[in-house]
This record gives structure tokens, C-alpha cells and sequence, in this order.
């Protein structure tokens, strides 16, 4: 949850609410495609934590046949953020696509 807003007359919203709120409104979209981050604020800062758990993830390096290799990736990624473990559809299915490296930083 937020903080309460420090400005007077302005209503804090609930990340959560805001969240399911936006999800409804892209789920019925007639099609899937790119959407503003800055109309969704909850739901762009959602996807950006989750991909930022990928990268966390990245391993520099990979061992194969006995032999060290050295991974340095780009992501590409398709993903689907569900609001609870049994849920059957996802409350947001999005894409984030980077041109930052992550894992082994050549050079070092």
C-alpha cells in the first residue's frame, strides 16, 4: 500500500485496486498492444519489479562438457502476472524488451 498523499484534496489510491482496475480495462481490449506506462503507473511499476526478478536471475557464467562459458544477455521477454497461485488466467500478460547487458560484463 501507499503512503497518503501530501496533497490536500488528493485521494491516495490503493496500488492493488488500481492494479485489478487497469488489468480489467486491458484484458477487454479488442486486441493485445503497447499500452503508455505513464496512463498505468501501478501496472508499469509491476512489470518493471517482475523484470527486474528475471534479470536478477541471469547467470554470468554456464559450464558445459567441463568447460566454463561466459553469458552476457539482452532480454526479450513475454511474460504473464498472475494476482494468486490458482488462478487459470493471468491478471496481465505483457512484454519488455532491453538493450541493457546483463550476467558477465566482458572486460573484467
Amino acid at each position: 500500500m501507499g503512503k497518503g498523499s501530501k496533497r490536500p484534496g488528493r485521494v491516495s489510491r490503493d496500488v492493488h485496486e488500481a492494479i485489478r482496475a487497469h488489468a480489467e480495462v486491458l484484458r477487454t481490449s479488442p486486441r493485445f498492444g503497447a499500452r503508455n506506462a505513464e496512463d498505468m503507473p501501478e501496472v508499469a511499476a509491476l512489470m518493471t519489479r517482475c523484470r527486474q526478478e528475471v534479470e536478477t536471475s541471469i547467470p554470468k557464467s554456464t559450464v558445459f562438457e567441463g568447460r566454463r562459458y561466459w553469458l552476457t544477455v539482452r532480454l526479450a521477454l513475454q511474460f504473464d502476472v498472475y494476482a494468486s497461485p490458482g488462478d487459470g488466467e493471468p491478471l496481465i500478460r505483457g512484454a519488455t524488451f532491453s538493450a541493457e547487458d546483463f550476467g558477465h560484463m566482458p572486460g573484467h
